[in-house]
C-alpha cells in the first residue's frame, strides 16, 4: 500500500456526511486537492466550498484514475457508483482503512465510548488550541470554533480524532492515548449483542500504546484491568473525581470548573478531558481557563434562538441514554414547561429500543413524536411513530404541522428542544420563523 501522502488528489464519496466531511477538511488543509459527492447540497458542503473543496451532486461523469486516493462512505453501496469494478485497488477504501492507514503516519490520541465522544474531542482539540498547541483534529461534527471539525495541524503533533464504534470502524486505528467515556447498547445490529460490543471495545483498550482514560462510573468499563489507566467519574476510588455540579478533585484538591454546557453528563466529559490532557504537559489552571471559553459543538444541546421568553434548543441524541441526559439537563434550566420534538432515527434503533425511547419522553412535559427518520433503511412492518403512547406524548405525523402545535401551546417561560439525528433539526429555526411571521 502506497502511503496516503503519496496522493495528492483526493475524491470523497458522501463527503456532507458528519465523518467524511471532516477529513476532507483535514486532507484539504494537508495539501490534497480534495473533491467529493454527496446527493444533496447542504449547510455543511457549503461549509466545505467555502474552504476550497469542490462538491459535487452527480457522479456521472467520474472516471476512476489510479493516481487519486478514493474515500468512501459507509452510507453509499460502492456497486453502485463508478467504482464498482475497482473496490479492490489499493486507492479505493473505506473510512475505517482510511483511519488505520492515517494511525500508521500519525499519532493519534483517540476518544471512544457510545455517549459523548463528539463534544469531547471539540472540546480536547480546543483545549489544545486555547493553549496555543497547535494539534491536528478530526471528529464528526460542526463546532462555534472552526465550523467543520477538520484540522491539520504541526505535523510533529498528535492528531485528536474521535474513534467511532459504528461499523467497528476503531478495531485497526493505532493509538496512543485512548478516552474512554461509556459503552451503552447502540449498533447492536452490527455487533449482535451487548457482550460482542463490550468485547470490541476491549480489544481496542488493549491494543493502546501508552494510557487509557475511562469513565469508573461505567459499569461495562470499571472491570477493565490493565496497567497504564486514568480513572475519573463519581465513585470515591476514581483519580479525577466529580463532585455535582460544578467541582473537580484532582490531586486531593478541589476545582470549580465553569462551562457553558448543561447537564451531568457533560461534567462527566469535561473530567474525562482533564484526565487525557494533563497527560501533554498542560497544567490543572490552563485546562480550566479553556474548558470556560468553550461554546460547545452544534446539535449538542444548541441554542438556537428564542421567542417571547420562549427558548429554543437542538440536540441529535437520538438513543435513550443520551435523550434521558439531554432532557434532564434542560429540565434543570427550564423555569415554564419543556417540550420536547422527537423524531426516531432508523427503524432497527427504535424497534430494539422503543420501551426506553418512550421512557424518556417521560421526563419532558409534553413530547411531539414524528414519523421516523428512516436514514435509509427500508421500513418495518408494526413499527411506527404511532406506537408511542403516553399522557403527555402526542403523535404529529408531519413535521409542517408541528408550527402550529407549538405555537398554540407554548406561553412564557417554556423552552422547546428538537431533538434527533435526522432532519427535525431544521424544524427549530422554521418554527420561530413562522412564529415571527
Amino acid at each position: 500500500m502506497k502511503s496516503i501522502k503519496k496522493y495528492k488528489k483526493v475524491f470523497i464519496l458522501g463527503i456532507g456526511g458528519s465523518g467524511m466531511s471532516s477529513i476532507a477538511k483535514y486532507l484539504n488543509q494537508r495539501g490534497a486537492i480534495v473533491k467529493g459527492y454527496d446527493q444533496r447540497s447542504s449547510y455543511v458542503t457549503n461549509l466545505l466550498e467555502n474552504d476550497g473543496v469542490i462538491t459535487t451532486q452527480d457522479m456521472g461523469n467520474e472516471k476512476y484514475n489510479k493516481d487519486v486516493l478514493y474515500i468512501i462512505s459507509s452510507a453509499l453501496k460502492i456497486e453502485e457508483t463508478f467504482l464498482k469494478n475497482y473496490e479492490f485497488k489499493e486507492n479505493v477504501m473505506t473510512r475505517p482503512m482510511f483511519l488505520h492507514l492515517l494511525s500508521k503516519e500519525v499519532e493519534i490520541i483517540g476518544i471512544t465510548g457510545t455517549h459523548g465522544k463528539t463534544s469531547t474531542t471539540a472540546l480536547i482539540a480546543h483545549i489544545f488550541h486555547y493553549n496555543n498547541i497547535n494539534v491536528s483534529y478530526i471528529y464528526g461534527g460542526v463546532s462555534s470554533f472552526g465550523n467543520i471539525g477538520g484540522h491539520f495541524g504541526d505535523e510533529n503533533l498528535p492528531l485528536v480524532l474521535e474513534t467511532d464504534e459504528a461499523f467497528n470502524t476503531f478495531e485497526h486505528i493505532e493509538i496512543e492515548n485512548l478516552l474512554v467515556t461509556n459503552i451503552d447498547n447502540d449498533h447492536l445490529d452490527y455487533f449482535g449483542s451487548f457482550t460482542n460490543l463490550v468485547e470490541a471495545f476491549t480489544q481496542v483498550i488493549n491494543k493502546v500504546k501508552k494510557t487509557v482514560v475511562i469513565n469508573y462510573d461505567d459499569q461495562s468499563l470499571k472491570k477493565i484491568q490493565i496497567d497504564n489507566l486514568i480513572t475519573y467519574g463519581e465513585h470515591q476510588e476514581a483519580d479525577i473525581k466529580i463532585i455535582e455540579p460544578n467541582i473537580i478533585n484532582f490531586e486531593k484538591s478541589n476545582h470549580i470548573v465553569e462551562s457553558v454546557l448543561l447537564g451531568k453528563h457533560y461534567l462527566s466529559n469535561i473530567a474525562g478531558a482533564i484526565a487525557l490532557c494533563t497527560l501533554y504537559e498542560l497544567s490543572l489552571t490552563e485546562i480550566i481557563e479553556a474548558i470556560s471559553k468553550f461554546s460547545g459543538v452544534k446539535r449538542r444541546l444548541e441554542y438556537i434562538g428564542n421567542y417571547k421568553d420562549v427558548k429554543f434548543y437542538d440536540d441529535y441524541g437520538h438513543h435513550p441514554t443520551e435523550m434521558k441526559a439531554t432532557i434532564s439537563a434542560l429540565k434543570g434550566h427550564t423555569p415554564g414547561k419543556l417540550f420536547v420534538i422527537f423524531q426516531p432515527h432508523r427503524f432497527t434503533r427504535t424497534r430494539d429500543n422503543f420501551e426506553q425511547l418512550q421512557e424518556s419522553l417521560g421526563d419532558a412535559d409534553f413530547a411531539i413524536v414524528t414519523d421516523v427518520y428512516s436514514a435509509g433503511e427500508e421500513p418495518i412492518p408494526g413499527i411506527s411513530s404511532k406506537n408511542f403512547k403516553g399522557k403527555n406524548i402526542k403523535y404529529i405525523k408531519s413535521l409542517r404541522s408541528v408550527p402550529i402545535y407549538i405555537k398554540d401551546n407554548i406561553t412564557s417561560g417554556d423552552n422547546v428542544l428538537t431533538l434527533g439525528a435526522g432532519d427535525v433539526t431544521l424544524l427549530g429555526p422554521q418554527i420561530l420563523k413562522y412564529l415571527n411571521d
